[in-house]
């Protein structure tokens, strides 16, 4: 028999994860979004049902709610015992969770990223109060029909927050610097954005199946007195890994700052 699946939240990553999750589980999904909930029950043939019956009538929930209105939710639910929580929610803690449901309830907490969306994510999941080895085995399950899993300690969640979830945000950054130099260089953007989207694609799939540290492969580009050599040494003079560094640590420090327990 299907595992019952009740997604709370159809917004982008409830939606990425009922896309991914409808064919092999019974999915049911609460979307306050009354227009949003129609077209969601009716492209992924899912039940749309009220918060008390979803919660009710499905084994594992997924939280896919807003941190801000997680505590609402939360509110309506409370009493309802033995379930598998999930919650995807950025920054609210297994503890955050513990208090404001049933005492048996089992929690997991996870930090995916945005390419979760096109399948192509990585979540960083770890174990809350009443959790099994089992209930990792199931969450694991699920996240991962949106992409790589990895399991954490919660006290590295933060820097998971930091490093991954964030981490799209950085990469399109680049991308972005990359299309405005190019700009200055001449280029038009019908012709800059192949060329530095291959350039991504190409390198990151290099490291991937080289296996090489990433010093080593830049070492391989860089040939001395050669035109990479030139581009590298104004990174390397503006201590471009000390401003990484300092973003990083920027992300933590807020992440830390939201954390609700």
């Amino acid at each position: 028999m299907k595992k019952t699946i009740g997604i709370i939240g159809g917004g982008n990553m409830g939606t990425a994860l009922i896309q991914a999750l409808h064919k092999r589980y019974r999915v049911g999904v609460c979307e306050t979004d009354p227009r949003r909930r129609t077209a969601l029950a009716q492209k992924f043939n899912v039940k749309a049902q009220d918060l008390q019956a979803l919660v009710h009538e499905n084994e594992i929930i997924i939280l896919a709610v807003k941190p801000q209105a997680m505590e609402d939710v939360l509110k309506e639910i409370k009493d309802i015992k033995g379930k598998l929580f999930i919650s995807i929610a950025a920054g609210l803690t297994t503890r955050f969770f513990a208090k404001r449901l049933a005492k048996d309830a089992s929690i997991i907490r996870t930090m995916p990223n945005m390419p979760a969306q096109i399948g192509e994510g990585i979540t960083a999941i770890c174990r809350g109060p009443n959790a099994t080895t089992k209930d990792i085995a199931i969450a694991s399950e699920i996240l991962g029909r949106v992409g790589e899993v990895v399991v954490v300690d919660e006290r590295d969640m933060d820097a998971v927050t930091a490093l991954s979830g964030s981490g799209p945000a950085y990469v399109f950054l680049f991308i972005e610097c990359l299309q405005k130099s190019a700009k200055v260089l001449g280029l038009k953007q019908d012709l800059a954005d192949p060329l530095i989207r291959k350039t991504l694609f190409g390198s990151l799939k290099q490291w991937q199946l080289l296996k090489e540290d990433p010093s080593e492969l830049r070492k391989k580009v860089t040939s001395k007195g050669g035109t990479t050599g030139a581009a590298m040494k104004i990174f390397l003079s503006k201590k471009i890994d000390h401003i990484f560094q300092l973003a990083l640590v920027a992300a933590k420090r807020r992440a830390k700052t939201l954390s609700k327990s």
